[in-house]
């Protein structure tokens, strides 16, 4: 994604900053310029779109934290426009890359079409480079053309830069973003939780829990009521829980030999930087399967995984909704919490499709004390721990030879004991999957 703004100096806008930067600008994702846009009152062809940059770089600067703190959040450059036309740029972050998109889009008023799609993945240094020098610029502009240090965007991005300057409030910030909340008007409750979940968590597995949050209450509900609504419990509750694992007897979530299996890994996989989360899931999943002797179809509980980990007495345990499950690396090896769901049919394919997400999210990122698996899809950590579940209970080769001898998603599901939907994505992604295990060595 980049911006390349020329200054106009013709604007007639009544507001100075908007005087100050009306430009002709044009926005290329990967490689399409998608400016390109046709007025349908006049059929006439523009390459460039005529604004004030003013409002778009107040947008990105208000909302930075949230953008690179967010997870399963996806920002259309469209809500920051007040009134000026822009193509359907939208960019989600999952922790590591930014995906940024484009599609076709029509406006009535202005009667505009623009026709160009676009598609790129930048990692975050990347990421960030584009919008802060964006930024940067239109605040230079500003401050030139008269307005002072007062005006919004000026004040936005001097907070954010000051906040940029010094990693523990990087850190802080960030977290907030992932609450979705301002990290500049926070609540005393809400930074004192994220002080304590700092306690326990760090680095992208502390944005990961707290996004889990984002869209969830912060008042516990009346017990009764959320029981039935099938609710979560409060945030406090939860870090409660996560805290009391520990105290949880060894033997219940001990997988001793699971370091010993990722040593053994690493020896194998590719330790390439990759793209795409789900590369490395994938990748990750055909190596523990191939160090396991896992070669057959038939599917492995929860109990035999544990007990080929070490753990003979493996137990899920009851906690609040909200978590799945929790991953600690301790010096006696790797603990795996897997939050009690029930004793159905559908719990217990569930229930080994989170147990592989954890082993996968440990032998991903050893370097973390402390993980959480939940809901987001995409977060980084947890879109490895997919793909690895995925790969790991339902082999894409396996699925795709059961697919051509004519079984169709349910009978695969009911061989594998996973989920349909699990062998619909494994069916859908087929060819990315087999790029990825094609560049194993």
């Amino acid at each position: 994604m980049r911006f390349s703004v020329e200054w106009l100096t013709h604007a007639e806008n009544a507001n100075a900053e908007e005087r100050a930067t009306l430009c002709a600008m044009q926005i290329v994702v990967g490689d399409s310029n998608v400016s390109n846009h046709v007025h349908l009152g006049d059929n006439e062809l523009w390459d460039h779109l005529e604004l004030p940059a003013v409002h778009l770089a107040e947008g990105i600067a208000s909302s930075w934290w949230f953008i690179f703190g967010g997870r399963d959040v996806t920002h259309r450059l469209f809500s920051w426009r007040t009134g000026f036309a822009l193509p359907a740029i939208c960019f989600e972050f999952d922790g590591s890359t930014m995906a940024v998109s484009c599609q076709a889009s029509v406006y009535e008023n202005p009667p505009l079409e623009f026709w160009k799609d676009g598609l790129e993945y930048l990692p975050r240094c990347q990421a960030e480079e584009a919008l802060s020098t964006f930024v940067d610029q239109v605040v230079r502009k500003v401050r030139a053309n008269g307005p002072s240090d007062a005006t919004e965007v000026a004040l936005a991005w001097n907070r954010v830069l000051e906040s940029r300057a010094k990693e523990e409030e990087t850190v802080f910030c960030e977290a907030a973003g992932a609450l979705g909340i301002d990290p500049y008007a926070i609540e005393e409750t809400d930074a004192n939780f994220i002080e304590r979940a700092g306690e326990e968590f760090e680095g992208e597995a502390l944005i990961e829990f707290l996004a889990g949050f984002s869209r969830l209450p912060r008042r516990v509900p009346r017990r009764r009521d959320a029981r039935r609504r099938g609710e979560p419990g409060s945030r406090q509750e939860t870090l409660d829980w996560v805290r009391d694992l520990r105290f949880r007897p060894r033997n219940r979530s001990l997988l001793r030999e699971l370091p010993n299996v990722a040593a053994e890994i690493g020896k194998t996989t590719v330790k390439d930087s990759v793209a795409y989360a789900w590369t490395r899931g994938y990748r990750t999943a055909e190596a523990f399967r191939n160090v396991m002797g896992l070669n057959g179809m038939k599917p492995l509980s929860i109990a035999q995984l544990a007990k080929m980990l070490g753990c003979g007495r493996f137990e899920r345990v009851h906690g609040p909704q909200g978590l799945y499950a929790v991953v600690g690396q301790r010096d006696d090896g790797v603990h795996i919490h897997l939050r009690f769901r029930g004793r159905t049919r559908w719990a217990g394919s569930t229930d080994r499709f989170v147990f592989a997400r954890a082993i996968g999210d440990a032998i991903c990122f050893p370097e973390s004390t402390l993980s959480a698996i939940n809901a987001l899809h995409k977060a980084e950590r947890q879109a490895v721990g997919r793909a690895f579940a995925a790969e790991l209970l339902a082999p894409v080769k396996t699925v795709l030879d059961m697919d051509e001898s004519g079984l169709d998603t349910d009978e695969i599901a009911d061989i594998l004991d996973v989920g349909t939907a699990v062998v619909e994505r494994q069916l859908e992604n087929q060819d990315r999957i087999l790029d990825a295990l094609s560049a194993q060595p």
